[in-house]
């Protein structure tokens, strides 16, 4: 279980920074295709993809975190926290919007359903008594 969360964390990172490296430099592109947005009909559409690009590189940086730090988040301790949070929040925020603005997408079910394994992998792992 632990080598499977450990492959899990490295999976789940460069998920993260593939999407996110994408997301800030094909935003327009991105939110046509993936969502059937033209930002030509948002009212402010540079702020609009500003914050999207900027929400990009946050997901850039999580998956940073994850591939940099993948031995201390299986070491237990603030980074595994942190790491949990991260996923969680992820999982959390998913579920919100499912429950508020309806169902979403196959492709966005899909990865609810894969955060929530790496999660509960992750919190399966054997971990020392030193761990958290």
């Amino acid at each position: 279980m632990s080598r499977a969360a450990s492959l899990l964390v490295l999976a789940y990172g460069l998920m993260l920074v593939a999407v996110g490296a994408v997301g800030v430099f094909t935003a327009r592109w991105e939110l046509y295709r993936l969502f059937g947005l033209d930002l030509g009909h948002v009212g402010d559409a540079r702020s609009f993809a500003n914050q999207y690009g900027f929400l990009k590189g946050v997901e850039l940086g999580a998956g940073s975190f994850c591939l940099l730090l993948r031995g201390e988040i299986m070491a237990g301790g603030n980074a595994a926290k942190a790491f949990v949070i991260l996923v969680a929040g992820g999982i959390f925020a998913r579920a919100f919007a499912w429950a508020v603005h309806g169902r979403p997408s196959a492709l966005f079910i899909a990865f609810l359903v894969l955060e929530t394994v790496v999660l509960a992998v992750f919190l399966a792992r054997p971990r020392s008594r030193r761990g958290a």
